[in-house]
């Protein structure tokens, strides 16, 4: 089976092409949020690289967030479009699922993956599904774990120095490309998943984006200083 994964959730991008139980070959680029430009023609030429065409593609997968709003919509629509127009399935599986598989097992060290939400919040799994908690919270909880604690996720690095204050001896860190959802692990999860019809895919946003929580106080304001001006 021939999986194409794309993850576009942040400001890295991979893609990823899984074939015959193995990852045949990945692009990844952590130049900024240039995904709309350079997903395509990175898919493409991936899959030329390896003698494959996107006809030859059994199953696609995407990264559902959450991350950046712009860049989970780019790899997700062209997933759902080439899902679509070859009638094949999709996978889509979160970013934080990603980020935990990336680490290798390590004894008595709980892994726990957290992306930077802003406003000093993070992206984080509990029991209940993906949640949004204030930093200082999300470490506090963590501290009281009879034990050592690995994030991983690029909270790690934003909030470096509060989870280093908050767990002290007992945060461990990892090298900054840990710290990125990758497409390969995408194709590898996806290939023990049965895949959805395009339809059913979508992304997973867990609050409006920045601009659309500003734009309404600033039509509010607008609408009280005509007011006044009247």
């Amino acid at each position: 089976m021939n999986i194409l994964a794309m993850e576009t959730s942040g400001k890295t991008f991979s893609v990823a092409v899984f074939s015959e139980g193995t990852v045949k070959g990945e692009v990844f680029l952590n130049t900024g949020n240039t995904h709309s430009e350079t997903l395509l023609p990175a898919a493409q030429n991936l899959l030329k690289n390896l003698n494959l065409s996107l006809a030859g593609i059994d199953k696609f997968a995407v990264c559902s967030g959450p991350g950046s709003f712009t860049g989970i919509r780019i790899a997700m629509t062209a997933a759902k479009v080439f899902a679509q127009s070859l009638d094949k399935p999709l996978v889509s599986i979160d970013s934080l699922t990603l980020l935990e598989h990336a680490v290798p097992v390590i004894k008595n060290i709980k892994v726990v993956a957290a992306i930077d939400a802003l406003r000093d919040e993070v992206y984080t799994k509990t029991s209940k599904g993906i949640v949004i908690k204030n930093i200082n919270k999300f470490v506090q909880e963590l501290s009281k774990y009879k034990g050592k604690v690995l994030i991983a996720g690029n909270a790690a690095l934003k909030y470096r120095e509060v989870i280093k204050k908050g767990l002290s001896a007992f945060s461990v860190s990892l090298d900054e490309n840990f710290h990125y959802p990758k497409a390969s692990v995408l194709a590898c999860l996806a290939s023990t998943q049965k895949g959805v019809s395009f339809d059913k895919a979508e992304p997973l946003y867990l609050r409006r984006s920045w601009a659309e929580e500003v734009t309404p106080r600033a039509n509010k304001k607008v609408k009280l200083n005509s007011k006044r001006k009247k």
